[in-house]
């Protein structure tokens, strides 16, 4: 059984404003794409790692493998047209053991997070990182407000996420074509036990142009990120 890295690295980046796709773009000199391939490669607890993307860029992909010795890189596969056909591409090339599903548009994962996920699968079907929201949350309709949300329940989930292979896989057989862009959500609907473990803010998504200050700024205060 072996303990696998699946990283997503497909997305178009509709949102992001740059004027290459988001996981090209360069924090601190390095591509995004990096940090996420970085931290994966470096862990003791990660055997094997697959990363999606798009069929134009898989040329780039490699090459960025190759300069920087990502030796536990299984292979770079073509994606599909929505995530969760990009999750299904990936588990695809996997066996029997454990996944963790990442967004590469999340870079700065670390030993830590990874390391959290898969204890917590010792005593659970699925983990995943989310942090308590520190908001008044709100549910809105057609731009008025409609009634006020609980927040001493309510959490932000981040990626990576951790299954148990033969889980997730029967999750996305089960929905298939559901469009969905979270993997946990797919597992709880089957009814499995997903843990929470503690996320960080550090692992915040790029989304546009102006996250990168953010993402910036954590790589500085924690220079093990690049090294």
């Amino acid at each position: 059984m072996k303990n696998y890295g699946l990283i997503l690295s497909a997305g178009s980046s509709t949102r992001f404003g740059g004027t290459i796709k988001k996981q090209f773009y360069e924090l601190k000199g390095k591509p995004v794409l990096f940090y996420s391939l970085n931290a994966f490669n470096k862990s003791k607890l990660i055997d094997e790692i697959v990363v999606v993307t798009s069929k134009e860029d898989i040329e780039r992909v490699n090459q960025l493998i190759s300069k920087y010795s990502f030796n536990k890189v299984k292979c770079v596969i073509e994606g599909g047209q929505s995530r969760q056909e990009s999750v299904e591409c990936g588990l695809n090339k996997l066996e029997d053991g454990i996944v963790l599903i990442h967004d590469s548009a999340r870079p700065l994962v670390d030993e830590e997070i990874i390391s959290s996920l898969i204890d917590a699968l010792k005593n659970n079907d699925g983990a995943t990182p989310a942090i308590k929201s520190v908001d008044t949350i709100i549910k809105v309709k057609d731009g008025d407000l409609i009634s006020f949300e609980d927040r001493e329940s309510l959490y932000r989930i981040q990626t990576p996420q951790a299954f148990k292979l033969s889980v997730i896989k029967e999750a996305h057989e089960k929905y298939k074509n559901q469009n969905a862009t979270d993997d946990t959500q797919l597992v709880n609907s089957l009814g499995y036990k997903i843990k929470i473990v503690p996320g960080k803010e550090q692992l915040l998504k790029l989304t546009r142009l102006e996250d990168t200050n953010a993402l910036e700024a954590y790589i500085e205060q924690n220079e093990y990120l690049q090294n």
